[in-house]
């Protein structure tokens, strides 16, 4: 009624909101339509239009179908209320109007609209804000694609001409020459290892990595391990001794296995001077666990959760001499926890020693059995 929205235009205006009143329901859902209100308030008795149907026209039209409606009526049948929310309302206030309930209910309903607002805005930015991720993980992986082959190739020719040069395939060369391609030689193989170590962390972190799974037997991964680090172990004087236990056979993907195995193998040398080496595997319930054991320098409590971090290297008297590139450990720990579906860990005491291991399932599980995953362009 005229009375009726004399009352509410005049209470609301007092206390500081904007109203747009009109009596007319089409003049109502047209002005909603171009210019949304934050709130509506309407009758539920009108000529022409009910108000069920004008806010079921609200609700169908995307410009106006988060408006919030609260119902004015005189309604106290529970059916009659059904109706309203099926059509989309959120509230009703009663006839006679009261003024405590038209403000308590116009501000909370504001504010759950102001709330709902906020929410869509910060959705559309976490939205956005995915799209730019994705973008920027198919750069990463045109990045990582472009580095296998732009820095690998280049760095292979330097390695291989500085080796045969070395050989004295080319011809003599004196011993300060030796030296100075000896040095290039080697640094050519440490920059190689670290862009490796850096192109399969990054494909590993975008999930653009082959995993191809292999039956094999771990005894003769363990020796294709051993042929690697032989040449390191007899320059050193250190012995080897493998304890595996018998008929050990994996359904897993060996390549990156092995690169696990010679990754602890070659820390175990690195940081050992003298004395043995050891490789164990044993069953686990379902899973397989494989350690490597040095007598070398050992670890640190206060170091050890650092190892497994990338481009750590821990401040020892062999840190120099050892070399490596800080992400042997990280690398391992990614192949182990997210390809091999297994787990590393590490036991160490200071000055007596240290144990790698690694621990995965003797047949992977899931989607990685089924299918080699295919990098995409890499």
């Amino acid at each position: 009624t005229s009375e009726s929205l004399r009352f509410l235009v005049d209470l609301l205006t007092a206390e500081g909101y904007r109203v747009r009143p009109t009596q007319d329901p089409k003049m109502a859902l047209e002005s909603a339509t171009y210019n949304p209100p934050d709130l509506i308030l309407t009758d539920v008795r009108m000529p022409g239009m009910d108000g069920f149907e004008l806010c079921r026209r609200l609700k169908s039209d995307n410009r106006t179908s988060g408006l919030p409606v609260i119902f004015v009526s005189a309604l106290q049948n529970l059916k009659d209320k059904m109706l309203g929310f099926e059509a989309g309302g959120v509230d009703f206030i009663s006839k006679p109007i009261q003024r405590e309930e038209v403000l308590a209910r116009v501000s909370s309903q504001l504010e759950l609209f102001r709330i709902r607002k906020h929410l869509e805005a910060q959705t559309r930015e976490l939205s956005e804000a995915n799209r730019k991720l994705t973008e920027l993980d198919r750069l990463k992986s045109m990045f990582i694609a472009s580095m296998s082959h732009e820095l690998r190739t280049p760095l292979n020719s330097i390695i291989g001409f500085t080796g045969i040069t070395l050989e004295g395939l080319s011809g003599e060369i004196n011993d300060e020459q030796k030296d100075n391609l000896d040095r290039a030689n080697r640094a050519g193989l440490h920059l190689l290892e670290l862009i490796t170590d850096i192109i399969d962390i990054s494909k590993i972190e975008a999930g653009r990595i082959d995993v191809f799974v292999n039956e094999f037997n771990l005894f003769d991964l363990v020796k294709d391990a051993e042929s690697v680090i032989r040449p390191e172990l007899d320059k050193k004087g250190l012995s080897l001794t493998i304890d595996l236990a018998p008929g050990i056979d994996l359904v897993t993907d060996k390549k990156r296995l092995l690169q696990c195995l010679i990754n602890f193998f070659s820390n175990a040398v690195k940081f050992s001077e003298e004395g043995e080496i050891v490789i164990q595997a044993a069953h686990e319930n379902g899973d397989v666990e494989i350690l490597v054991s040095d007598q070398g320098i050992g670890i640190k409590e206060s170091d050890i959760p650092r190892l497994f971090t990338a481009f750590e290297r821990l401040e020892n008297h062999l840190r120099v001499k050892a070399g490596g590139t800080g992400l042997g450990l990280y690398l391992t720990k990614k192949i182990a926890t997210e390809l091999l579906q297994g787990s590393v860990f590490v036991h160490s005491r200071f000055g007596r020693g240290s144990t790698f291991g690694v621990r995965i399932p003797r047949t992977i599980n899931g989607p990685l059995a089924a299918s080699a995953i295919q990098e995409e362009g890499i």
